[in-house]
């Protein structure tokens, strides 16, 4: 199927499988978009988006909370999960209770996990822990592989049964445990400095994004069938983790992203919680 669009916005692709059911519409022309894609890691795009080199992304969502100034979130879009999300995984060659005094292993490509990582660990555990930046599957090539570990994304798929870590945290259903709200891991946002220039093509680009959320949402056994091409999981498997998955924004969402965004305050991950401003093609609103 052909675009009927002019006019190319530069749109970011996280590249893993969580965010199949959005782009796997508009990277097989399934529905028209009017969007160059760029794919990266969470933490990639996040710059990108920083230095204005994409119009619109998904971001982890620390990273609005750390420019609430340079963006307008899409509304309606998110990925987000309310108990488990299986892709955010804390490993542990020791009980997760032992692990106070300990160095983790926390990936560089994603902020929010790491960030949400320390919320639970500090604030709801009250444990010190330090945290290191490197690949976790570099680290189990050493000869003396980390105590503990945060994986996300397709590495934590691959790596949630491995035989050295007994002990799992799956930082989804440990938030949801307790606060009883969704957590939001990624938003799609768009620079607001795009907003006068792209306004006429913005409409049609939120258009398009909710089209491929419900298209992907409602043929979830297709999306399957081109995942489990990437052989990190298979069918049965890949079906289980997407019924994790959430793609919505609503009430529920809004309120566990705010208090999240309470929590980075609390400890100084972040300047203040920001109201959430939502992209409207005549208005920004909270």
């Amino acid at each position: 199927m052909g675009s009927p669009f002019s006019e190319r916005l530069r749109l970011g692709r996280i590249s893993y499988l969580n965010v199949l059911p959005i782009y796997y519409p508009l990277e097989s022309g399934l529905i028209p978009h009017p969007f160059s894609i760029t794919s990266g890691t969470p933490a990639h795009l996040n710059r990108l988006m920083a230095q204005g080199e994409l119009e619109l992304s998904v971001v982890s969502s620390i990273e609005y909370a750390r420019y609430p100034e340079q963006y307008l979130i899409l509304p309606d879009l998110s990925i987000s999960c309310r108990g488990p999300v299986r892709s955010v995984l804390l490993l542990s060659r020791i009980p997760i209770d032992q692990l106070s005094g300990q160095t983790i292993l926390v990936t560089s490509h994603s902020h929010t996990s790491v960030a949400l990582l320390k919320v639970l660990l500090t604030v709801q555990r009250n444990m010190e822990v330090v945290f290191e930046h490197g690949s976790c599957t570099e680290a189990l090539t050493k000869r003396e592989p980390p105590i503990a570990m945060l994986t996300i994304g397709d590495e934590a798929l691959r790596l949630r049964e491995h035989s050295l870590y007994p002990h799992r945290c799956d930082l989804g259903e440990a938030w949801y445990a307790w606060t009883g709200l969704p957590f939001v891991f990624a938003l799609w946002v768009i620079q607001r400095q795009a907003f006068e220039r792209w306004n006429g093509v913005l409409r049609e680009a939120s258009e398009s994004l909710t089209s491929a959320r419900e298209w992907g949402c409602s043929h979830l056994d297709e999306i399957c069938s081109h995942a489990v091409k990437s052989a990190i999981l298979d069918l049965q498997q890949l079906q289980d983790y997407y019924r994790c998955l959430n793609y919505d924004l609503n009430t529920d969402e809004r309120m566990g992203l705010e208090l999240f965004y309470r929590y980075l305050s609390t400890i100084s991950e972040i300047r203040r919680a920001p109201s959430l401003q939502v992209y409207s093609p005549l208005a920004c609103v909270a």
